[in-house]
């Protein structure tokens, strides 16, 4: 199974806040309301009561199928909602709901999943309309992501966060092989891992690639990732074109990413243009504008390849 529904151990304060969600909308303090989901009740948790559509959702959200809900994956389920409920009411009782930064969460909460939801479904729609004749176009336009799609195959090693340090930078800038990495590595007396690894163009951000095309015999490259770095040297180039569905599944996922990331653009400026802010957020928010700042969020930064020593920066 690809899911599982936890049943016992300490819960998290955001399970806690989803907990107190539940109670907040479907129960309230003990008492029926307008809100509470209407449906077949299969099970009653003090005054609270579980319906069969509740049940539903618990599976619909574990992505568990219907040829699946056998009676062994029925009573975690049902463990999984009689918990929670049972949890969120004890939280309402010691007025959790209260605190003004619980309010806050879940004010926080319920307008992430109706952003959320609102964004899927016009993304649904832009989607839907996707034709042969675009995704035909798109992949005449992509050859390095279909026609001329290539894969490299890779010697290299990886360094946890904590080595990437200007000492490191120093000591392999220079470095003409993996071999005179690893020798590095052991003077610092960093721990490393070496494997083989394969980079496909398809998936590359096009600096990266032209980088990677235009390399020397002897580059050893150095790329940043979540869990720290990996130094690397190209030991083949293959030619694997993309092409029939499979060219097509590609394509139809890279336009429905661009088009996610267009409508979250414009949808984010749409929302700046409709707000106006008070005091020092006003200049703020202004001398954001003027600095060609669009979106307010945090991003993380590209990851690409660089030569080694690349830590040293």
């Amino acid at each position: 199974m690809a899911f599982r529904f936890k049943t016992s151990g300490t819960m998290s304060r955001g399970a806690l806040v989803a907990a107190s969600v539940a109670i907040l909308l479907l129960a309230g303090c003990g008492k029926k309301n307008a809100e509470h989901p209407v449906g077949q009740v299969i099970a009653h948790v003090g005054q609270d009561e579980v319906t069969l559509q509740e049940l539903e959702n618990e599976f619909r959200l574990a992505n568990v199928p219907a040829d699946k809900r056998d009676d062994g994956v029925t009573k975690r389920a049902l463990m999984e909602i009689v918990t929670r409920k049972a949890v969120a009411r004890q939280a309402v009782a010691a007025k959790i709901d209260r605190e003004p930064t619980i309010q806050l969460d879940l004010l926080r909460d319920k307008e992430q999943m109706l952003a959320r939801s609102l964004m899927q479904r016009r993304l649904s729609g832009l989607v839907a309309g996707v034709g042969q004749s675009d995704l035909d176009q798109y992949i005449t336009a992509h050859p390095t992501q279909f026609a001329k799609r290539v894969v490299f195959l890779t010697d290299q090693i990886e360094i946890p966060p904590q080595a990437l340090t200007a000492e490191l930078g120093a000591a392999t800038k220079d470095a003409k092989s993996l071999a005179q990495v690893d020798q590095a590595l052991t003077g610092l007396k960093i721990a490393f891992r070496r494997s083989t690894g394969a980079l496909d163009s398809a998936s590359l951000p096009p600096q990266v690639l032209q980088q990677l095309q235009s390399k020397n015999s002897d580059d050893v490259f150095f790329v940043r990732t979540g869990g720290g770095g990996v130094f690397f040297k190209i030991t083949e180039t293959q030619n694997k074109p993309l092409t029939g569905a499979d060219a097509n599944n590609l394509a139809r996922q890279l336009i429905g990413k661009e088009k996610a990331e267009t409508l979250s653009q414009q949808v984010s400026a749409d929302a700046l243009k409709s707000a106006t802010y008070e005091g020092n957020y006003a200049k703020i928010m202004s001398d954001a504008a003027k600095d060609g700042s669009k979106d307010a969020s945090p991003k993380d930064a590209s990851k690409d390849a660089a030569p080694a020593g690349a830590p040293a920066k």
